[in-house]
Formats: C-alpha cells, structure tokens, sequence
C-alpha cells in the first residue's frame, strides 16, 4: 500500500510541475518585451517600406525602400538601406544609405557610385517618423490602440490601430527626437497627428506598420503615407564601413 501511495504521488507530481512550464512557453509575449529580446548583435531584421507623398490627390513623390536593419545589446546598431523613386518614369539613381557605429556612409544618387561619409547622421532607416524599432516607442502605442484582430492557432496576426502624434514620439523616441537635431518640436508639429495601423505576427513581433500624417502648413498642406514591412527577424546581419572606392573602380563601391 505505501508502494502504491508513493508511485501515485510521484506520478501526479510530474505533470504538476510540467503544466506552468508549459503554459509559460505557450502564453504570448508583450511585444516590446518579445522585441527587446531581439537585440542581439550581428542578427537583426529585413525591412521593405513604401512612401508616398501628396498635396490633396496629387502624388508629389514616391519612394521604395529595402534594406536590413543590425542590433546590438541595447536596440538598432546601425542600418542597410536603398532607397528609389517609385513613380513611373522616374529613372533617378538610387541612393544607398549605410549606418555603422555611428557613422553614416552614402552611395549612388547626386553622389555617385563612390561611398562618401556624411556630416549628418541617420537617425532612422525608415520614412515614417514612428521608430517601431524602439521598444518605447512600440509601447507606447499598444495601450491607446484598438485591437482589430486577434492571434490563434489558425488566426491572423494580432492588428491594432490608433493615434499618436508627433508631440508624444518627441517624447518617447530617441530616433525622432535625433532627426529634429534634439530641437523640441513647434506647437504645431507636436500637435500633427499620426494615424497608424499595426499588425502583429504570431511571434508577437511587429509585420506591418502603415502611418499617415498630414504636415502643417506652410506654403502648402502636404500628406504622407507610409507602409512598412519587417521580415526574416533573427537573420544574421553584420555590417562594415564601406572602404572608399578607388578612383578608377567602376564598379559600385561598397557592395
């Protein structure tokens, strides 16, 4: 009988124990906790963005932009980035934007195929000013959203929308607050408006961001619209300084 009571015991002691273990791997991860776990250098992110800019219905400019995106220990350690004109006709050069350790280096465009080291940093590898990237910055959106959707074992990801403005990404976004040279916005910019729409994949780590801002006018009203894509999260990403190109190369430099 006590051989008994002991087997028994120990068998319903097993899947005790198993049961929170499980349901702890199971249950989804904030995303910007799922994200912050991202950060680990030489891997990173694939990213591909669609811009448009218009004054009423008019398209003033469009543009496409692919790249990679590098993390380090601490969030984004630099960026990849090609950028191209996305009307038609438009048979611009593209031009190449790399960030390294701080450095920023440029390639094509009015520049040439020649890499040459800019004076000013990007701070961002995207169009939209909303640095998804940033875990704040992807917090601070989830709580004022409205969930569209949710995330089971044959859903759709999870999609949220909502407003901020460019005021509170002031705020919370390193990156913004860099590209405006750290200078506080005006009251009408902090107070534009940014409409955006998320979504979510089952990992819990953002697949598609689209914003919409409209900009304060000045000689005129102008709107943009940008659609962002991040895929291949983890992929080893380990990006060099481009060596300057010699001046007979014909190539393009840096490749």
């Amino acid at each position: 009988m006590k051989r008994w009571i002991i087997v028994a015991a120990t068998a319903l002691a097993v899947p005790t124990a198993a049961v929170p273990a499980a349901a702890a791997k199971a249950a989804p991860a904030d995303p910007a906790a799922a994200l912050q776990a991202r950060f680990v250098a030489g891997h990173g992110v694939r990213i591909v963005e669609s811009g448009r800019t218009y004054s009423g219905r008019e398209l003033l400019s469009a543009q496409k932009r692919r790249g990679t995106v590098e993390f380090g220990p601490s969030g984004v350690a630099g960026h990849d980035v090609l950028s191209k004109s996305d009307l038609p006709g438009d048979d611009a050069t593209p031009l190449r934007t790399r960030t390294v350790g701080g450095d920023t280096y440029l390639s094509g465009g009015m520049i040439g195929r020649k890499w040459a080291r800019s004076s000013a940093r990007a701070a961002s590898p995207f169009f939209t000013p909303v640095m998804l990237l940033e875990p704040a910055t992807l917090k601070s959106l989830l709580p004022a959203g409205k969930k569209g959707g949710s995330a089971g074992k044959k859903a759709r990801p999870s999609t949220f929308k909502g407003t901020t403005t460019l005021g509170a990404l002031y705020r919370v976004s390193p990156s913004y607050r860099a590209s405006l040279g750290r200078k506080r916005p005006t009251a009408a910019v902090a107070a534009t408006k940014v409409n955006w729409r998320l979504w979510l994949g089952r990992d819990r780590l953002p697949a598609r961001l689209v914003t919409s801002w409209t900009v304060p006018p000045r000689a005129m009203r102008v709107t943009r619209v940008s659609d962002l894509r991040f895929s291949s999260w983890g992929t080893p990403i380990t990006l060099t300084a481009p060596a300057p190109a010699p001046a007979s190369a014909s190539g393009e430099a840096g490749s």
